[in-house]
């Protein structure tokens, strides 16, 4: 029996084609999964576009040709004689490995790369097996890599706009609980290029607000400046406020709440915008220099608004924290024999440098403060570590990307995942139709990864995107 899959060659753009694959029977401890629908997420994106990744140590991806795929749904096939609890026809929601994802060989990528429309068929156990991702119609995995769904989301979830929250999901749990760790009434800086960027983080801060309630300051790179009424409008965070509105803070639903409503960041929230402060129209290029000093003057009003005692914590997502290319000018004094130069040395005549964005977010930091970032170009000078020491601060890295493909937290990734379902099962955790995208696999896989890439420019409309099988 055959099934398709599909193999991408690593690229800019990536060359796709759908492979005709043999169904394999899942081993003693595995299940065979027909796919339904699949996310296609930034790490996915990210792994198919450059042939040589900069988390490829990660997964030890093949140098051609590989199927991607992280998360997906799907109905049991069939199970391996070991596996208990789960039964063919079970609807079910999995997580592919960072091991499986990248243990294809070159050759296995080399000879399946012919594709359906050349009628090739490819008979390599590798594509049919339990390696690579879920971009495909049966999808063999370990049973310890599925979330049984029966009983848990009814019938009345649209399963693919499900699967397409998850991803955003899952990261804002891990970087709220792993990085911010927030505390009660410390300060928080969101620096991120718009807000959609960060619209699941804010709901993981509304599910927190029995024990974090702000101030939090938002800056948007790019559009214009959030409010509160339109955050209190967003269809992310809506259902979250309301719920707040008429719940106690033991969970019982009541109308007239004695202890009033909840408190929560948006009491003590302040946003701007670096465009509106360098009075740029919405969508203009900003040269880096003029983008660092807009973020500058906006977190010098912050930390006055602290009365100077700063932030506690500064998270800094898709800013630019790499030092500015120098542009000092060396003078060799040619005319040395002149007199030009002292004792005929040469003279290394250049301005000082400002300092850079990221010792100036060091310096906003309260004492003990924690600057978190995803920058992947940091470089800190003697100056930089002495400002946080001084302040006894912390820089940490967020790199979303690890969380799928690490073995090691693999199982700390499938916890984390049953959380964020059960809250959208109970209807915690809102998610928008409207904000999903979807595209059938094999006929529309480069639409939706141009839609996915064009998800890092500054016109994105923040969408998510599902792939259905």
């Amino acid at each position: 029996m055959k099934s398709r899959a599909l193999l991408v060659q690593r690229g800019s753009p990536p060359s796709v084609s759908v492979v005709s694959v043999p169904q394999a029977v899942p081993d003693e401890g595995e299940v065979l999964v027909q796919v339904q629908a699949a996310a296609l997420t930034p790490t996915d994106v990210l792994l198919c576009s450059k042939p040589q990744s900069l988390i490829d140590e990660l997964v030890s991806l093949p140098a051609t040709s590989f199927v991607p795929g992280l998360y997906f749904f799907g109905e049991v096939l069939s199970a391996g004689r070991f596996v208990d609890g789960i039964v063919a026809g079970e609807p079910v929601l999995g997580l592919v490995s960072g091991i499986s994802l990248g243990s294809g060989s070159e050759d296995d990528g080399v000879v399946a790369g012919e594709s359906e429309r050349r009628g090739v068929d490819v008979e390599r156990s590798t594509f049919g097996g339990c390696r690579g991702g879920c971009y495909r119609e049966a999808v063999r995995v370990p049973f310890s890599n599925l979330i049984p769904m029966s009983g848990v989301l009814p019938s009345s979830f649209h399963i693919p706009s499900v699967i397409a929250h998850l991803p955003p999901m899952v990261n804002a749990l891990f970087c709220v609980a792993s990085h911010l760790r927030l505390r009660a009434m410390e300060t928080l800086l969101l620096i991120v290029p718009r807000l959609a960027d960060v619209i699941f983080l804010l709901q993981r801060l509304l599910l927190i607000s029995d024990a974090w309630i702000g101030p939090l300051y938002l800056v948007v790179l790019h559009g214009n400046a959030p409010t509160r009424e339109e955050l209190e409008k967003h269809p992310l965070l809506q259902p979250l406020l309301l719920r707040g509105m008429h719940d106690d803070h033991s969970g019982n639903s009541t109308v007239e709440n004695t202890a009033g409503p909840l408190r929560t960041f948006l009491d003590e929230f302040t946003s701007f915008s670096v465009e509106e402060n360098l009075h740029k129209m919405p969508g203009a290029m900003l040269p880096p220099e003029q983008m660092t000093q807009g973020i500058t003057e906006i977190v010098h009003k912050i930390v006055d608004c602290t009365q100077g005692a700063g932030l506690d914590v500064i998270l800094a997502l898709d800013v630019d924290l790499s030092p500015p290319t120098s542009s000092l000018t060396l003078d060799l004094c040619s005319k040395a024999t002149e007199g030009d130069c002292a004792d005929g040395q040469p003279i290394f005549d250049h301005p000082p440098q400002p300092p850079a964005l990221l010792r100036k977010l060091i310096g906003a930091l309260a004492l003990r403060g924690r600057l978190i970032t995803n920058s992947h170009k940091i470089e800190m000078t003697p100056a930089d570590s002495e400002h946080l020491w001084a302040k006894e601060g912390g820089l940490s890295v967020l790199n979303p990307h690890c969380l799928p493909l690490s073995g090691a937290r693999h199982g700390v990734m499938l916890h984390a995942i049953v959380e964020v379902v059960g809250r959208i099962a109970s209807v915690e955790l809102p998610v928008a139709e409207s904000e999903v995208l979807q595209y059938r696999l094999f006929e529309q896989f480069h639409l939706a990864y141009e839609a996915s890439s064009a998800s890092s420019s500054r016109n994105a409309g923040g969408h998510l995107i599902v792939l259905l099988v």
